[in-house]
């Protein structure tokens, strides 16, 4: 008697994957997408107390600048709406001020506008990448759609609580390891990994 070959054990948890629902998965990817450009300047916002730093307008405008130049080799009206070809170049308007602000005195707005570009151009471009990079999302219901969005600014204000209140789960030497800087309220000790 021929035995019957027994399915892969992980054979229904593939087939459970394939029929995930496109909308939540849609939905997923775009929160997802959000949340990553989103969770590091509201961490260093609420650690610091400083406003946002750099490197996260920088990587927000690498992103920017990456989807505004695929945008344009396409040379094709229609291909973004316009609020979305200003809302990518906004970024590169920061770069652009930071590079024309006199260095000797300061040019204190601008950090306001890092601050807010960052913080407010974050959710925008997390809704315009999914609207490009993710298939579904256009097709989403609204309510949907908003969801993502608002995922992404519930991430934002959990890693900036996160943040304010690092010195309950980090310590001054888990920054120091990692390349940053200390905040003035953090905890005194050994770095998390070593507990």
């Amino acid at each position: 008697m021929a035995e019957e070959a027994s399915p892969a054990p992980d054979s229904g948890r593939q087939r459970s994957m394939r029929g995930l629902d496109s909308a939540l998965r849609a939905t997923a990817t775009a929160a997802v997408g959000g949340t990553l450009v989103i969770w590091w300047p509201a961490f260093t916002l609420g650690a610091h107390k400083a406003g946002v730093f750099f490197d996260n307008v920088l990587a927000l405008w690498a992103a920017a600048t990456a989807v505004l130049l695929a945008g344009l080799a396409f040379r094709r009206r229609g291909a973004l709406p316009w609020g979305g070809w200003v809302a990518l170049s906004l970024p590169s308007v920061w770069v652009v001020l930071a590079i024309a602000a006199p260095k000797t005195h300061g040019f204190p707005y601008l950090h306001y506008f890092e601050a807010v570009l960052t913080l407010v151009g974050a959710p925008m471009l997390t809704w315009l990448l999914s609207w490009i990079l993710v298939p579904d999302y256009a097709a989403l219901p609204v309510l949907q759609r908003l969801g993502a969005v608002a995922a992404t600014v519930v991430v934002g204000i959990l890693a900036f609580l996160l943040g304010k209140f690092n010195y309950l789960f980090l310590t001054c030497a888990d920054f120091d390891v990692s390349g940053n800087n200390s905040p003035a309220h953090c905890a005194r000790g050994e770095p998390f990994h070593r507990r």
